[in-house]
């Protein structure tokens, strides 16, 4: 009599093995999806830096927006023509801008407006793209209508991921340069790339598409981006680039230049050489 096998435990250990891989791939990726918004919008506590707008000229004040007041301050230069409209990185407020936009003031020769996006530093509410565009464009109207700007050139900068509302600002209303540094194609490029392993492209709710709207806007543009930056990798700076229709335009590629990397002195250069070229057109 042929005695019966024992049935091998094989299959069960693998689906054991399987299983307990995907409860934790998509507990992965529920806790990507549940923590978005504080990975994407990292805001500074309000208590950082030096929100004393006086240390650095600079004169303070509220915006109305939809469900906000957005917080803005301007540094005034005399006899300026210019104005530039900085839009700040998702790590930023303008508590730990204050010496960096005074600098842009005195270097470029240009009066400075900024702002806080919404929910970073005393801009009220919940940081999101869609109030944060809104928000950027507002403060691009405001700037068009006050009389103390009447006359002036407008010229956006959008840092990180300051450059997706400085592209708003850019396609929304009249502006007569944009500068961009370090900025990517969309959120959602940058986040595949990082996150590879997961299917972020339709679980971002937050996905801020520059390179879809950047075609639109055919003004000057100079853009920079590092050759090594860690957080926005180069290649999403040049496909936005190569997706822009700017007339004209200029890329700045910089050797060894992380993204947190303050600006070189090149940039200055080129920012400054760029400001004054608007002035024949």
């Amino acid at each position: 009599m042929n005695a019966t096998k024992p049935q091998s435990k094989r299959p069960a250990k693998s689906r054991i093995r399987w299983t307990i891989a995907l409860t934790l791939y998509l507990g992965v990726l529920s806790v990507l999806m549940f923590f978005e918004r504080t990975m994407l919008f990292p805001a500074p506590p309000v208590e950082y830096g030096d929100w004393q707008a006086s240390h650095f000229n600079a004169q303070e004040s509220t915006l109305p927006s939809s469900g906000a007041n957005v917080h803005v301050w301007t540094l005034p230069k005399n006899a300026a023509t210019k104005t530039l409209i900085v839009c700040h990185g998702n790590g930023e407020t303008l508590g730990c801008m204050g010496d960096e936009l005074a600098a842009i003031r005195d270097r470029w020769n240009v009066n400075v407006v900024a702002f806080d996006f919404r929910g970073y530093g005393k801009t009220g509410g919940l940081a999101n793209e869609v109030d944060i565009l809104h928000d950027a464009v507002a403060v691009a109207k405001w700037v068009h209508e006050d009389k103390s700007f009447q006359g002036q050139q407008i010229i956006v900068l959008g840092r990180s991921l300051g450059g997706a509302p400085a592209i708003e600002i850019a396609t929304k209303t009249k502006v007569d340069g944009l500068i961009l540094d370090r900025t990517f194609s969309s959120i959602v490029d940058v986040a595949a790339a990082r996150y590879f392993l997961f299917p972020v492209r339709w679980m971002m709710r937050n996905q801020f598409r520059s390179i879809e709207k950047f075609p639109s806007y055919t003004g000057p543009l100079l853009q920079m981006h590092g050759d090594v930056d860690e957080v926005v990798p180069y290649r999403f700076g040049k496909k936005l680039f190569e997706a822009s229709k700017a007339v004209p335009k200029e890329f700045l590629s910089m050797p060894g230049l992380y993204h947190n990397d303050p600006w070189p002195e090149s940039f200055w250069v080129a920012g400054k050489q760029f400001l004054e070229k608007l002035d024949s057109r």
